[in-house]
């Protein structure tokens, strides 16, 4: 779990220049946007209005996009601190860093609500969603927005399909860029779902703004989901088209989606090419494989695909019509990556990255997979509709066994160790704020629909519910905190990949589950299967998955602005290190963290050197700093209340003498409101300050109590009670507590050795029960070792001669086994003549791993009866020379 070390940073905080990138410029008061707070929240969905590109950070404030530098901020702010001690309150010109705005407005000409941002991989595009529309802007460089000019950027932008996002038609739920589109300056493949299940795949160009207006795939779920045959048309509806009416559109409205895997070499090859569809009643739904016209693939997808589809492929051969069903899909597979290594690879040069291939969709079997689905899970005693918000997929690890097969150990192994779980984990959010967290154990493989003249041939695959197993649901709001707005978002973590954060309306959540499933993948990878049941109930009883709330928005926050966090961003690197950040409009919400590594050296440290007092904390309370309202700062409403609230032909008369009318009236009731507003927001900001100053004085106090408690521990330890029992302080001398204290470090490290000494024993010995086989050998070796003593008796010694004429006899045997298998094996012609009997062509097809069990039985076998001549020998050598 990442622990946290401070929160916001002074360089974020008021009166910074940081601060100002997230605070809202509005002159309309936290008052004013809670009258108006239906017409700014619009419909529900996910809030992702902040992101990065390296150090850079775009946010979403007063509905425009800011740009700054976080790490520029921070040297900014630290020059200018460095500047004020210098100076010692003498006037001093700054340098040329404090002229550099804060950040840069980019004008791009939205006029919705924006939802959600989000940069490409490779930092050149912009895909800015609103609740209808999508538009995709052009991003300039880095050192093109950081210069010293204040004035807004107008981008080049360009409206996805002017003609499918639009009012009318369904809201868009989320947009994705493909993890194996081609990503270039010039290129992008982005992918769309609307909330009718609509998904359509855009494979943009800036030469080709045809582009923009169509996509290149597009499949409508509800359709796909009743197909039978991959040559229907399963594109969706066009525009002002009559849909009519199903019972689909309740069951089938997505709420997320999410690709499986990023496009990495050490995970599953299916992953980064499976859309994950997650619908607001409860059901997934997955599209494998999903992929553009042009794809990249990474160095290890094409090989351990084949590699898997191979013995699969022979062994569903064997076994007949028992699984037709597994065997059309295995040779689907085949056809499918048949036509892919047919093709001859673009290369680099085509925008691909480093190491990764460029290749064509492949045609056949189809353009359109097949919808797999719908995936359940048991959510015990709640409603049947879950309402989920949002999902994320943590794809399986690569299956390194086949596809590192003669090839270099040890970085197979690293690949696995990286990659610990073997099983898809399928993490959901749903409106009231739970967290769900599922294991799907099957895998999820390309399959698509049969074809009409091939439909004789197979039946397509009967889509029934698959059953996932739910690890554990967790809480991520207080009691009293849900509501109908919330819709937390995920975060993945940049350092575990069985880590992330969950954002809600009022705080940030932190869950991490790498111990539990590094102990769940030596239990699934394990070859015995004796005892499993009772390991897996003790691995799954108590807490699977640690949670810990690592920021928390303010009460007075809370009642002023009543609206939702934004999705958190993290960053990892030298300048920033471990920071979260999110904020709301009127202020940044930051925490700065450890890395796994260093929480460990840390609570390590505090462990051997700085016991904690009984009874008390040894570390002062974290939260927070106080940071000002934005009430306390924000313009007075009565500033513009004759323009926004007066009508033009009444304004005159406020010059005049108060008359008792009707109008004046209305006037003063509305000057009442808006004033009663605005000054219970100020008391509400003042209070929370007195309520802050309260509990930092009986803090202070708690913190004197543990001082004094500390200073009397000291004194005990430096000083003696002497015969008449008074104690004589500073009796003891520096050496005397150094030996105290190596002392104590000695019997740590005599335990830290027994403990390793133990650990290392409970290794060797595999940490599972021995086999009935195991114990006949034991008690063998057992009774044979009794038998040998140092005066043997004549029964004895004729036995052990008995033993010694048999031990010559193996000798014999193996050496004459040995001769004869050579004879034989050169009589026995070259596998690679033709017609011989060790060609592959002449010899059955028998699978990888069945051979790689077969040879594993016997090199056990081998080395056991090794060990038992071995042992036998060591023992006549003894009693030969006893005799």
């Amino acid at each position: 779990m990442p622990k946290v070390n401070s929160y916001a940073p002074a360089w974020l905080c008021r009166p910074s220049p940081g601060a100002s990138l997230f605070t809202s410029t509005s002159v309309k008061s936290p008052a004013e946007g809670l009258q108006n707070e239906k017409n700014i929240s619009g419909t529900n969905g996910p809030t992702r209005t902040i992101a990065k590109r390296g150090h850079e950070v775009f946010a979403v404030v007063d509905n425009e996009i800011r740009w700054s530098n976080l790490a520029r901020l921070k040297d900014q702010w630290e020059q200018q601190s460095k500047q004020k001690k210098a100076a010692a309150g003498q006037a001093k010109e700054t340098t040329d860093g404090s002229d550099i705005p804060s950040y840069r407005v980019l004008a791009v000409p939205v006029y919705g609500l924006i939802k959600q941002i989000l940069p490409s991989p490779n930092g050149a595009f912009l895909a800015i969603v609103t609740e209808h529309t999508v538009h995709i802007s052009v991003l300039p460089d880095a050192s093109h927005l950081s210069s010293t000019d204040s004035s807004p950027i107008r981008l080049k932008t360009y409206q996805l399909g002017p003609t499918t996002h639009v009012i009318p038609e369904a809201p868009v739920v989320s947009a994705l860029w493909h993890p194996l589109g081609l990503h270039t300056n010039l290129n992008g493949c982005i992918v769309t779902v609307t909330a009718d299940s609509a998904v359509r795949v855009w494979e943009l160009d800036r030469n080709n703004h045809w582009s923009f207006d169509q996509p290149t795939l597009a499949v409508d779920l509800k359709k796909l989901i009743d197909g039978t045959s991959s040559d229907q048309d399963f594109a969706p509806s066009k525009f002002s088209n009559n849909k009519g009416f199903s019972a689909d559109i309740i069951d089938m409205e997505a709420s997320s989606a999410c690709f499986a895997g990023n496009g990495d070499e050490r995970e599953d090859a299916w992953a980064p090419m499976t859309l994950w569809v997650a619908m607001r009643p409860g059901d997934l739904y997955a599209l494998c494989p999903l992929l553009p016209a042009k794809w990249q693939a990474p160095s290890t997808t094409i090989p351990s695909l084949s590699a898997a589809n191979g013995p699969k492929l022979a062994a569903l051969q064997e076994c007949g019509e028992d699984q037709e069903e597994q065997l059309a899909a295995a040779r689907q597979q085949f056809d499918w990556l048949r036509e892919i290594d047919n093709q001859v690879s673009l290369g680099p040069s085509s925008g691909a990255v480093v190491g990764a291939d460029v290749y064509s969709r492949p045609i056949n079997p189809s353009a359109v997979p097949r919808l797999q689905g719908p995936f359940r899970f048991d959510s015990g005693d709640e409603a049947d509709d879950l309402d989920l918000c949002d999902i994320l997929v943590i794809a399986p690890r690569l299956n390194v066994e086949d596809l590192m097969e003669g090839e270099d150990e040890q970085l197979a192994v690293e690949i696995t160790e990286q990659d610990k779980l073997s099983a898809t984990v399928i993490c959901l959010s749903s409106t009231n704020g739970r967290v769900h967290v599922c294991l799907e154990l099957d895998g999820v493989e390309g399959q698509w629909l049969p074809k009409t003249t091939k439909a004789s041939t197979f039946e397509a695959p009967w889509s029934g519910p698959s059953d996932m197993v739910l690890v554990e649901s967790l809480d991520t709001l207080k009691t009293g905190e849900a509501s109908s707005t919330a819709w937390p978002t995920f975060t993945k973590d940049v350092l575990s990949r069985y880590s992330f954060f969950v954002t809600t309306p009022t705080n940030v959540v932190s869950f991490s589950m790498s111990a539990w499933a590094q102990r769940l993948e030596a239990e699934l990878q394990s070859e015995d299967a004796s005892g499993s049941e009772f390991r897996l109930g003790v691995i799954c009883d108590g807490e699977f998955i640690k949670r810990q709330r690592i920021l928390q928005v303010s009460e007075t926050d809370v009642t002023a602005q009543k609206e939702h966090l934004a999705a958190s961003l993290l960053f990892y690197d030298y300048d920033l290190g471990y920071l979260l950040i999110t904020y709301h409009p009127s202020n940044p919400y930051a925490a700065i963290m450890d890395a796994p590594e260093e929480s460990f050296s840390a609570a390590m440290e505090l462990y051997e050197n700085k016991s904690p007092v009984p009874g008390s904390n040894p570390l002062p309370p974290r939260r927070a700093p106080y940071q000002v309202p934005a009430v306390l700062y924000a313009k007075s409403p009565l500033d513009s209340f004759v323009e926004k609230h007066v009508p033009h032909r009444q304004r005159q008369t406020l010059k005049e003498h108060v008359r008792m009318s009707p109008a004046t009236l209305d006037l003063v009731t509305t000057a009442h409101r808006v004033l009663s507003a605005h000054t219970n927001a100020l008391e509400r900001a003042a209070s929370d300050l007195f309520r802050r100053c309260e509990r930092l004085q009986g803090e202070m106090k708690d913190q004197l109590r543990q001082l004094s408690d500390v200073a009397e521990r000291i004194k005990g330890v430096t000083s003696e009670i002497d015969e008449d029992g008074n104690r004589q302080e500073g009796v003891r001398d520096s050496k005397a507590l150094d030996n105290r204290v190596q002392a104590a470090r000695d019997r740590q490290d005599q335990l830290v050795q027994r403990y390793e000494a133990l650990r290392k024993k409970v290794l060797n010995s595999g940490g599972r029960p021995l086999s009935e086989k195991e114990k006949s050998w034991v008690a063998e070796v057992n009774t044979l070792s009794e038998s040998f003593d140092d005066k043997p008796s004549k029964e004895e010694e004729e036995e052990n001669q008995r033993m010694a004429q048999r031990l010559d006899m193996v000798k014999r045997l193996a050496f004459d086994l040995m001769a004869e298998t050579k004879s034989i094996a050169a009589k026995v012609p070259s596998p690679t003549e033709p017609g011989s009997p060790a060609s592959p062509s002449s010899q059955p097809r028998v699978p990888h791993r069945l051979q790689r069990a077969k040879v594993a039985d016997a090199m056990r076998m081998v080395e056991r009866e090794s060990a038992v001549i071995d042992a036998i020998t060591t023992r006549l050598e003894r009693l030969n020379t006893s005799l």
